[in-house]
């Protein structure tokens, strides 16, 4: 007989998306039981880029900034993004650290000291491990298969298997089930959900070393696109003096991941490297296959998808693990008002409302980063299709089979014309040109703090205001910051009190946030007047009473975009709920159908 198990929630998978999922729900006091094959974090590294949203996030669940930096790489070394023939034959480069607007639209709009982070997804994993194993409101069985499932009309039944021993099958009773289970999700496939969207762009190898290269390589950065037509591919530096994986494009079928064995591939990173100095001792190799897909539906019954079971992105943006915590983060708060019965069940429906557009707009962007990556190979004169050429060519029979040195001849005779081609911009100031511009059109690849933070959701579990029903016009580099329902409360910095604070330090993610004026005590009356659940469901906070001086409060006003008695209802998410431009005749009235738009009972 099984053993039998329960608890509040179900997750299956225990990547950055469902982690955080536990650690959101375990902040409002709901038990779960984290599901995970592996008994420790996977050691090849996946996903390196944190960026501004989900350190938001991480820090309001109590992982601190000292976390993330301890194995994250140097600042400098994150900002660069270099493009070269070998690591030390640079073509152009993207600095974000040289480009000055960039650095201060951030510190504008982003209370952290660092907007960004190039850490490996390995070591994030470590340090929310570790959150996770001390929390009383978290089960995580590692180690543990998850078969399958059944749903009654108020539960969820999972049947587990234990991957190591002669343990007993495990039945765990759950009110909901998260499927965290990554590109390949065993949850969504049970569930009978499809990818809408190419399943194939390209088919990759990805090997995992560790060496220190600091004082090999010119310039540190986190990533090398590798333009040399015998070892055409990227390195990156997840961190320069510890961790680097290679990564190259295969072209099936006239390469087989068989062929790329790692001798073969510590060759061609030596190539890349443009030394034979390091003998690289190759600790793992991956293979993977480049889409762009969004789920139909991020939900059936009392089952949600969450990260990559959710959507498979490019990974030129870093936005895949982001949208993923995100995604998260935006479930969490949902599911414990619900399963603590401060909401209807119909909040729920908002999470794929909310989330699935901004998966579809973020795998869009991956995928012109990833097209527009061919126009850096295209200035040179290069045809983006050469590799593929090359590889029909080398692996054809009679090239396979060729004698050693007529092969080394014929190849070298087969790459002339594009050792030529890359050579011309030491002497052509045109294609020196056209390179530098391709380059810099690649920025919005890095650059991307709209993407991050400035996606506003156009409906859900929010009150969108009368005439605005056109979606918001989002751009990638850049930021305007908006109290607008479904945007992100903006960022102030508050002075006037011996510590600096922000305006982020008003919202809570166990509460609706009421921001009003000195003229907003009908509204601060008016949800005195509503009866207790909704009542203890808001937080009123007053700008006057705040103590920030007049400049702060100034601009805190402005972001706030409402006039003298007006208010704002901020959900514990940070996003905007419902906003009410001025003063209203009838504030009680108009409070209540605001809480019961939004979800609170």
């Amino acid at each position: 007989m099984p053993t039998k198990l329960e608890t509040d929630v179900l997750i299956v998978g225990g990547g950055p998306a469902g982690m955080v999922s536990a650690l959101c729900l375990a902040r409002l006091g709901v038990r779960s039981i984290i599901i995970e094959r592996h008994a420790d974090v996977n050691a090849h590294p996946k996903a390196h880029e944190l960026n501004a949203r989900s350190i938001e996030i991480l820090n309001g669940l109590g992982v601190s900034m000292d976390e993330l930096t301890r194995e994250a790489a140097p600042d400098a070394d994150g900002s660069r993004i270099l493009f070269c023939k070998t690591i030390n034959e640079e073509f152009g480069r993207i600095d974000l650290l040289e480009d000055g607007g960039s650095a201060q639209k951030y510190a504008r709009h982003i209370r952290l000291e660092k907007p960004y982070l190039n850490l490996s997804q390995t070591e994030l994993e470590r340090v929310i491990r570790d959150h996770i194993q001390t929390n009383l409101h978290i089960k995580l069985m590692a180690e543990h298969e998850w078969d399958g499932f059944s749903e009654t009309g108020t539960n969820v039944v999972s049947h587990v298997r234990p991957l190591s021993g002669s343990s007993d099958p495990i039945d765990i009773d759950s009110r909901y089930l998260i499927g965290a289970d990554g590109a390949a999700s065993r949850v969504r496939k049970l569930l009978g959900i499809e990818m809408i969207g190419p399943d194939r762009l390209q088919d990759f190898v990805n090997a995992y070393f560790e060496i220190g290269l600091r004082d090999y390589v010119h310039t540190p950065a986190k990533l090398y696109w590798i333009l040399h037509p015998a070892a055409v591919g990227a390195f990156i530096a997840h961190h320069v003096d510890k961790r680097w994986t290679y990564n190259v494009p295969i072209t099936p079928p006239y390469e087989k991941r068989e062929d790329f064995t790692a001798d073969v591939l510590k060759k061609r990173i030596q190539i890349a490297l443009g030394t034979d100095r390091y003998d690289i001792q190759i600790k793992s190799i991956s293979y993977w296959r480049m889409t762009a897909q969004v789920a139909e539906a991020y939900r059936r019954g009392r089952v949600f998808l969450v990260g990559d079971s959710a959507h498979r992105f490019p990974p030129t943006g870093g936005l895949g693990m982001n949208t993923g915590i995100a995604d998260a983060h935006n479930l969490g708060w949902k599911l414990a008002a619900v399963l603590q019965d401060r909401s209807p069940r119909s909040l729920l429906d908002s999470y794929e409302v909310e989330r699935r557009p901004v998966a579809e707009r973020n795998g869009e962007e991956s995928r012109a980063n990833y097209e527009r990556i061919f126009e850096v190979i295209e200035a040179f004169g290069l045809d983006r299709n050469a590799p593929e050429l090359l590889a029909r060519v080398t692996n054809h029979p009679l090239v396979k089979y060729m004698p050693g040195f007529l092969k080394r001849l014929f190849l070298g005779l087969l790459h002339a014309p594009a050792h030529f081609l890359l050579g011309r911009v030491r002497w052509s100031t045109r294609v020196r040109n056209k390179v530098s511009a391709s380059i810099e059109d690649q920025r919005g690849h890095f650059d991307r703090i709209g993407l991050d933070i400035g996606y506003v959701y156009e409906d859900g579990a929010l009150v969108p205001e009368e005439g605005d029903g056109h979606p918001v016009e989002q751009q990638v580099m850049d930021y305007e910051p908006t109290s607008r329902p479904g945007a992100r409360f903006p960022h102030v910095q508050l002075s006037g009190r011996e510590q600096v604070r922000s305006s982020h330090d008003l919202v809570d993610y166990a509460h609706y946030t009421l921001l009003v004026d000195e003229a907003g005590a009908p509204w601060k009356d008016a949800l005195h007047n509503l009866g207790t659940p909704p009542r203890s469901e808001v937080r009123p906070v007053s700008i006057d009473q705040l103590g920030a001086d007049s400049e702060s409060l100034t601009r805190l006003r402005a972001v706030c975009e409402i006039k003298s008695g007006g208010a704002l209802l901020i959900r514990p998410d940070g996003h905007v709920a419902w906003r009410h431009q001025g003063a209203s005749p009838e504030p009680t009235e108009a409070l209540s159908a605001a809480l019961k738009r939004v979800g609170v009972h």
